[in-house]
């Protein structure tokens, strides 16, 4: 509990991560659509917050490729295609699966202990059965399987690539519904307990 408590994000990055939260969630909805633009002052009176954590918000999300700036003219939603989105899901699904397969050599009872042990990103996602809840479960997961894979440099190129920040839309564009999408994370957890790394 002590250890999930010390992950807990300061307010001001948990408002910037819940006004993301919600861009993001107007993109893969559809009310956003490609071409749109994200007016800083109006995304903040819609929030009922100041602009300073939206113009954090709206600049991560350009960084992550999620919108594009546009010089004297605001932050508009990129149009991205199926190929673009599936070398994002596909590039993401790498980098995981190699960490998935160093975690099962190296986790330890205790790593294994936080992914599924009440309160655990398992347990939750299979609690809720809500996207918004799977999204952050996912992240947290993925997270702690970083950790067990006991590699620095991997959990730098997942964290600068920031690959999960993308879950929304990859949920909201996929087959899979989300209580096959929960049981994926399950399989790959089977998978860590019982130490087969492929």
């Amino acid at each position: 509990m002590k250890e999930k408590e010390a992950r807990r994000k300061p307010a001001k990055e948990t408002l910037r991560t819940n006004i993301k939260d919600y861009i993001q969630k107007q993109i893969a909805a559809g009310v956003y659509r490609p071409g749109d633009g994200i007016v800083e002052t109006q995304l903040a009176r819609e929030m009922n917050v100041s602009q300073a954590p939206v113009r954090e918000a709206i600049l991560e999300m350009v960084a992550l490729g999620m919108l594009e700036e546009r010089p004297y003219s605001g932050h508009f939603v990129r149009a991205l295609g199926p190929k673009e989105i599936e070398d994002i899901y596909q590039t993401r699904a790498v980098v995981e699966e190699y960490a998935a397969q160093r975690a099962a050599d190296r986790a330890t009872e205790d790593q294994l202990c936080l992914l599924y042990t009440s309160p655990s990103p398992l347990q939750e996602m299979d609690a809720k059965r809500d996207l918004d809840r799977f999204v952050h479960q996912d992240m947290e997961f993925h997270n702690l399987v970083m950790d067990a894979a006991e590699s620095a440099a991997l959990k730098r190129a997942w964290s600068m690539l920031r690959m999960a920040e993308w879950t929304y839309i990859a949920a909201a564009i996929t087959k899979s519904s989300l209580e096959e999408m929960i049981q994926q994370h399950w399989t790959i957890f089977r998978y860590l307990e019982a130490r087969q790394a492929h």
